[in-house]
């Protein structure tokens, strides 16, 4: 006859159990808040110089979505701000024509690591990006 745990046993498992499930729970949350958190993030559009020594403009006039939200109007040398909401993202920017319609597209994924510290980005810089 097979003989059956004590009780110390059982509770032992117990604690354990209770251990791993708060562990997992306090894992979770901290998963979730990074996840869901939002970045509020420095929009430039100004001249730039590239790796290549060359200097490019700002964008006459420009449109910018990041993650589908509301849009984010830049003339030259003007900044706003947008939502980011998470880690990795998709931006869209739309080069407006004088009548500020859409002439031109592009889209750039970019994530909130390589942004550094200011949370910062140049719409010029990731406008010439996109076209690679």
């Amino acid at each position: 006859m097979k003989q059956l745990p004590s009780r110390r046993q059982v509770i032992l498992k117990h604690i354990l159990v209770n251990c791993v499930i708060i562990v997992l729970l306090i894992g979770l949350g901290v998963w979730c808040y990074d996840q869901g958190k939002t970045y509020k993030v420095i929009l430039g559009n100004y001249a730039f110089t590239g790796q290549d020594g060359t200097e490019y403009p700002a964008l006459e006039a420009a449109e910018v979505f990041i993650d589908g939200n509301d849009p984010v109007f830049l003339l030259e040398d003007d900044s706003g701000t947008g939502d980011a909401t998470g880690r990795r993202h998709t931006m869209v920017i739309a080069l407006l024509d004088e009548n500020d319609k859409p002439m031109e597209t592009r889209s750039v994924q970019f994530s909130i690591a390589e942004l550094g510290e200011k949370l910062e980005l140049n719409v010029a810089e990731y406008w010439l990006k996109a076209k690679k």
